[in-house]
């Protein structure tokens, strides 16, 4: 069989196969990671193909993985794994606390992996509209993850994710349309106007009015579904109100997904324009994004509410990152999605452990987690040192590139900008994990002890994920993110 259709036939038939699971605990969520696991197997065995043998196609070429595609299956494959494997042990908590029954976990579970499929086609699809497509399906997947326990807020969270995702995605399905009639017109060719590969082979043709056009309209459609302000309103609510594993996903994985998209287009018009116009534009976004992000950050207490915050930030860094262009700045945020990724998945299933704790997220009443939970502080405390840039940790590496590659390009204002808005994020996360970790406990403990080590195995294989790539020159990876910047400066 064709491998990436595999790799889209594997969580759909994973979602049926539990969907007629019997109602027991421990077969589904046997069965769940087992489906988890052989997913992403496939998943990475597409990665080893392009790093042996370059870009390829299927299904006359209406699929293709190229470097680029191949970082962000890394992402689905890797960071999905994890956290569905942490969402067994989290799922046990809240069917033993009366939250969800057998019937609804069934759901979360056949969910997750239309999920995962969604976020592989979009990562895999080379016709635009398709593309465009499965970034909708990721919101209409999710969305019932979102509201999986039903409850008040839960539910309104949901509706506004659907609402104004959708309503953000009208603008991307305009980029769409526009630039297959603005390819059509120079090729002639249906069927090539609608693939990527195609469309890049041609952007010096393209109109440049046409093109900057396109870029707007891909900036606010994939802008709003990847947090970008002012269009970010619904991530807040969104990722503090599911379930910590879905929360984790959300940021981990689905923001890269459109950030993805978001990507494709900005090649595109740098190739028609050059990168002067969609560097100023995404400088402009990535500035306004941060500190939008920086400065809800320093009022949050609630432990999720900071931690959707920060997913904010960090798709400011990405676009920041694109703003000062050149192969510094767009190999930083290649490199960004990964160690964000990681990062997320981490601190969000972190928020699972200390919700299990003190039956709450509210940081201003916990205190002392580091003698009743000294694990997971540490694991807390490494996804927040990631998370604002601490060296020998995977988030650091991309920023000093944002530096590096600022300073040498002239842009002083800029990085003067990107540095104060750090200093906030780090003051403010380190007075939140502070609060949280030290000092007397200041309100009910509800589970006065660790979590056992099978149930911090994915957490801890996170940790170790952020310091590897923090730490390491990871060969493999580095040779995807070197030629996705190769793709995308059109080289």
């Amino acid at each position: 069989m064709d491998s990436l259709a595999l790799i889209l036939i594997l969580p759909l038939l994973g979602a049926l196969l539990l969907m007629l699971a019997p109602k027991n605990y421990s077969t589904m969520s046997l069965l769940h990671v087992a489906v988890s696991g052989v997913t992403s197997a496939a998943l990475l065995f597409n990665v080893c193909k392009v790093l042996q043998g370059g870009t390829f196609f299927s299904f006359d070429e209406f699929l293709f993985l190229d470097s680029l595609g191949c970082v962000f299956l890394v992402l689905i494959a890797v960071t999905g794994f994890l956290v569905n494997l942490y969402a067994t042990t989290y799922m046990k908590w809240e069917l033993e606390g009366g939250h969800i029954n057998l019937c609804d976990l069934k759901k979360y579970y056949a969910l997750s992996h239309v999920f995962i499929f969604t976020m592989t086609l979009s990562v895999i699809c080379n016709n635009v509209a398709f593309m465009w497509a499965a970034i909708e399906a990721t919101t209409l997947a999710s969305v019932f993850l979102v509201a999986i326990l039903k409850d008040k807020k839960s539910t309104e969270s949901g509706y506004k994710y659907i609402v104004l995702c959708s309503i953000g995605l009208a603008f991307a399905l305009y980029a769409t349309v526009l630039l297959y009639s603005a390819t059509f017109a120079n090729t002639g060719n249906g069927e090539e106007a609608m693939l990527w590969t195609s469309i890049m082979a041609n952007t010096a043709t393209l109109n440049d009015n046409a093109a900057k056009l396109i870029f707007v309209f891909a900036l606010i459609g994939f802008g709003t579904k990847a947090g970008l302000a002012p269009t970010h309103t619904w991530l807040p609510d969104v990722h503090a109100q599911g379930p910590a594993p879905i929360s984790a996903l959300l940021s981990g994985v689905l923001l890269k997904c459109a950030m993805l998209g978001l990507l494709r287009y900005y090649a595109v018009t740098a190739g028609a324009v050059g990168f002067e116009f969609v560097q100023e534009i995404m400088l402009v976004s990535g500035t306004i994004t941060l500190f939008v992000g920086a400065f809800f950050l320093i009022r949050q207490h609630d432990v999720k509410r900071m931690f959707a915050y920060h997913s904010i930030v960090h798709m400011g860094v990405i676009a920041f990152a694109l703003g000062i262009g050149g192969e510094l700045g767009i190999f930083a945020a290649v490199f960004h999605c990964l160690a964000h990724s990681f990062t997320k998945a981490l601190a969000f299933c972190s928020t699972g452990n200390i919700a299990r704790i003190y039956g709450h997220k509210d940081m201003s009443k916990m205190g002392g987690m580091i003698k009743i939970a000294p694990i997971t502080t540490v694991l807390f405390g490494a996804a927040v040192c990631s998370l604002v840039g601490v060296p020998a940790f995977a988030i650091f590496v991309s920023e000093f590139l944002v530096f590096k590659g600022a300073i040498m390009s002239g842009q002083y204002i800029a990085v003067t900008l990107f540095a104060v808005a750090l200093v906030i994020i780090f003051v403010a996360d380190f007075a939140h994990f502070n609060m949280a970790s030290f000092g007397e406990v200041k309100g009910e403990v509800v589970h006065k002890k660790e979590m056992s080590l099978t149930e911090n195995l994915p957490l801890i294989a996170l940790c170790l994920l952020i310091i590897i790539f923090g730490v390491w020159h990871v060969d493999s990876f580095y040779t995807l993110v070197e030629n996705s910047v190769k793709i995308i400066m059109g080289a």
